[in-house]
């Protein structure tokens, strides 16, 4: 599965992120210790001097040192270029003082070609704010006007806002900061997978408030095709509740990605308050806490003894 998140645990030298104060200390330990963060140079680096000039007048740090899950370990947030690339990495503390996790930061929709995130305090922890940016500049006929692209498009810096995504981690993952959960128990959470030109696995599974499953097997699956019914394990439950509740998503059904991609998969959840949502993602283009609620239910699904 591609994702754009890359999330990789590596033994590293055991060394508290407390203990950094410059960006040569950051920089001598992502280059010992992360394979991916060879030649890593902190900082933003702009396409040009105007670029740069905006980059240098904002606040901002190239590496910060928080509790990004509450779990009262210090983890570790770096950005910079490579091969003159834009990067940003959220390094994860873990038990074992001497591995990491290792995940990028980047949302599933990538418009700028200037793009950088910055991190804001909150009393509910560290916040990543995902800036994009567009350096070039275009114009086009509308009703017979001429309408200049990004819209606020400034000359002095060479470059135009476009959007920005605030992003949070939670059940080890990077998704989207969700301000309000939602706190409706679900009555029940169905899913479809399947590719239009066939293939790949097709099947059908429905979990209610209960854990109580139904799985129906298509076709292509391990199973042979029928119906099966099981009993969710209770901390997957847990987990994929959490998940639920804390899932961000459009206020009407929302359509993502071309209709025309083979894979398919289709989100319905109902809640006990009333409310519904109903999703189709062609080929894996939702977002970010989508696709970690996809990978946790084909993790239930195939650990499940139905």
């Amino acid at each position: 599965m591609t994702l754009s998140l890359l999330s990789l645990m590596q033994k590293v030298q055991s060394q508290g992120f407390e203990d950094f104060t410059v960006d040569k200390d950051v920089s001598i330990f992502l280059d010992k210790n992360f394979s991916e963060l060879k030649n890593f140079q902190l900082g933003i680096k702009g396409f040009n001097d105007d670029n740069q000039l905006y980059i240098d007048s904002i606040d901002y740090s190239p590496w910060f040192v928080g509790d990004f899950n509450d779990d009262g370990l210090l983890d570790l947030f770096v950005q910079g270029y490579k091969r003159k690339e834009n990067q940003a990495w959220l390094i994860m503390a873990t038990e074992d003082p001497k591995a990491f996790n290792l995940h990028e930061v980047k949302p599933t929709l990538v418009e700028g070609d200037l793009n950088f995130p910055v991190i804001e305090e909150t009393k509910n922890g560290p916040l990543i704010i995902y800036k994009q940016f567009m350096t070039k500049k275009t114009t086009k006929m509308v009703k017979g006007v001429e309408v200049t692209f990004p819209k606020n498009y400034n000359s002095w810096y060479g470059m135009g806002f476009l959007r920005k995504d605030t992003l949070i981690y939670r059940h080890n993952a990077i998704i989207e900061y969700n301000p309000n959960p939602s706190h409706s128990p679900i009555r029940f959470m169905q899913i479809h997978r399947y590719c239009q030109f066939g293939g790949c696995p097709d099947y059908k599974l429905k979990i209610d408030s209960s854990g109580g499953m139904i799985l129906q097997n298509i076709r292509n699956t391990e199973l042979e095709p029928g119906v099966y019914k099981a009993n969710c394990d209770a901390d997957q439950y847990r987990i994929l509740n959490n998940m639920l509740n804390y899932l961000r998503l459009p206020e009407s059904d929302k359509r993502y990605g071309d209709r025309n991609a083979d894979h398919v998969i289709t989100i319905w959840i109902k809640r006990m308050d009333g409310t519904e949502k109903k999703i189709m993602d062609f080929d894996l283009q939702g977002t970010l806490g989508l696709i970690q609620l996809y990978d946790q239910i084909e993790e239930i699904r195939k650990k499940t003894l139905w």
